[in-house]
């Protein structure tokens, strides 16, 4: 039987749904001008210590390229399996050159499908694995916590320092 809504998997999938839905609506309201606006850090948040001077487009296209990458480290805490290190600030800096032309259209595209596809991997996920709790970075964090506080977070954090830049 699958998950739904009333299991801690199906709620997690709906807070990131919902997460996902705002996130876009941001993104879809950017005009061109904002699109190329060199992006601010959300209000007393620095992530990885670094500064979210990145254009909008940039963090946003960001965002939607990564779900896809923080969901595949969370499946292999599900499996108990370590993921390797990442040097978050070489991948974001490479990322920024690479995709400094991406457009509101293909930004959009990627949250779609990758939010679709995350939404049904996170409703799969069995209750009883969201508390396997591995080692990172920054200490020890169940699956349940990498899902509130990486992918969700990121997503939220994300939007914020985009919310700022505009404000």
């Amino acid at each position: 039987m699958a998950p739904t809504s009333a299991s801690r998997s199906g709620s997690l999938a709906d807070q990131f749904e919902a997460a996902l839905a705002n996130f876009s609506r941001v993104v879809e309201s950017l005009t061109s001008e904002q699109w190329r606006m060199r992006g601010r850090n959300t209000p007393g948040m620095r992530i990885n210590d670094e500064d979210e001077a990145r254009p909008l487009g940039v963090i946003a296209h960001h965002v939607a390229v990564n779900l896809s990458v923080i969901m595949g480290r969370i499946q292999a805490a599900v499996r108990e399996q370590a993921s390797p290190p990442l040097d978050f600030k070489q991948v974001n800096a490479r990322h920024a050159n690479e995709y400094a032309d991406t457009t509101k259209a293909q930004v959009l595209s990627l949250l779609h499908d990758s939010g679709q596809q995350i939404g049904k991997d996170l409703r799969s996920i069995p209750d009883e694995k969201l508390d396997i709790a591995q080692e990172v970075p920054s200490g020890k964090m169940s699956v349940q916590q990498r899902i509130e506080r990486v992918l969700i977070g990121h997503i939220q954090n994300h939007q914020g320092s985009i919310e700022a830049t505009i404000a």
